[in-house]
C-alpha cells in the first residue's frame, strides 16, 4: 500500500492489505457497527411498541361493594344423627371333632450288637385309630384332626454301616499325646548296617489314626534304606494311642505323616 493511502486507510484496509476482502471476515468486520445500531434500534422499537400495547388493552378494577350489615340466619335445622346398629356377634362353632389316634414310635437305626429283642405292641381295640403323638380314644361325631400315617412299634431295625473311609483333613487335627521328640529319641535304634555305611536322613512314615486313638496301617512314602525303613515302621507301629481328630465334634480316622530323621553323632 503507498505512502498516501496509508495515512487515510482504515485499520481494516492495512489488515487485508493484498488478500481477498471478500472473504467472510472482511465483510463482517467492516460492517459491524452499522449492523449492530441496527439491532438496537429494532429492540428498543420492539419494546416500545409492546408498551404501548399494554397501556391500551389495560382496563380499570371496579370495586365490588361488600355489605357491612348484620348477617341473618334463617330455617336452620338440627341434623339429624342416623342411629347405628347393634352388631351381632355370631355363636361360636362347635368344638372340632377328635380322631381315635396311638402312638407312633420311629424305628432306631443301630448297629447289628447293639439290637435288642422288644415286644411288639398291643394292637388298639379300635381298627381305625390313627398313628399320633399320643394315644387317644377321640370321639365319633366328625372327621379326624390326626394325619393318616404308618403305625409303628418299640421294634428295632438293625442295620450294618460300613466302616468310614480315613480322611486328610479335620477341623481338629490327630495330636501326640506328649512330646513325640523325647518319645521318638527314647525308642528310635539306628541300625548297624545303616551306620557301617553312613547312612543318614529322613524316613517319612504315613499312618492313620483312628477314633480311638491307636496307630495301624503304618507305611514308608520315602525311604534310605540299610534297614533304616524297617526301624522307623517298628517304631511308628509301637506308638501309643494319640488324641483322635475330631470333625463336628466326632472323632474320625485321620491320615498322618511324620519324617523320621536318622543322624550320625
Amino acid at each position: 500500500m503507498d505512502t498516501t493511502k496509508l495515512l487515510q486507510a482504515d485499520y481494516l484496509d492495512i489488515i487485508y492489505d493484498h488478500r481477498n476482502k471478500a472473504y467472510g471476515g472482511y465483510e463482517l468486520r467492516k460492517h459491524y457497527n452499522q449492523r449492530a445500531t441496527k439491532a438496537m434500534l429494532f429492540l428498543f422499537s420492539s419494546l416500545a411498541i409492546l408498551f404501548f400495547f399494554t397501556l391500551i388493552n389495560h382496563q380499570p378494577v371496579t370495586l365490588i361493594p361488600v355489605h357491612n350489615g348484620p348477617v341473618v340466619l334463617t330455617d336452620i335445622h338440627p341434623m339429624e344423627i342416623p342411629k347405628i346398629p347393634p352388631k351381632v356377634i355370631p355363636p361360636s362353632p362347635p368344638p372340632a371333632a377328635v380322631a381315635s389316634t396311638h402312638v407312633f414310635v420311629v424305628p432306631k437305626i443301630v448297629h447289628t450288637d447293639e439290637v435288642t429283642e422288644t415286644p411288639p405292641a398291643e394292637p388298639k381295640p379300635n381298627g381305625e385309630s390313627q398313628p399320633g403323638p399320643s394315644n387317644n380314644t377321640g370321639n365319633t361325631t366328625g372327621i379326624g384332626t390326626a394325619k393318616p400315617g404308618i403305625p409303628g412299634n418299640n421294634n428295632v431295625i438293625p442295620v450294618v454301616l460300613p466302616p468310614a473311609a480315613p480322611v486328610k483333613w479335620v477341623q481338629i487335627m490327630p495330636q501326640f499325646d506328649g512330646d513325640m521328640s523325647v518319645w521318638i529319641g527314647n525308642h528310635l535304634k539306628y541300625p548297624e548296617a545303616a551306620r557301617d555305611a553312613g547312612i543318614e536322613g529322613p524316613v517319612v512314615i504315613q499312618f492313620v489314626v483312628n477314633e480311638d486313638g491307636s496307630v495301624t496301617d503304618a507305611k514308608v512314602v520315602r525311604g534310605i534304606g540299610g534297614g533304616c525303613d524297617e526301624e522307623a515302621l517298628r517304631m511308628v507301629s509301637s506308638m501309643p494311642k494319640w488324641k483322635p481328630g475330631k470333625q463336628n465334634g466326632i472323632a474320625v480316622k485321620v491320615f498322618y505323616s511324620i519324617p523320621i530323621r536318622f543322624v550320625l553323632n
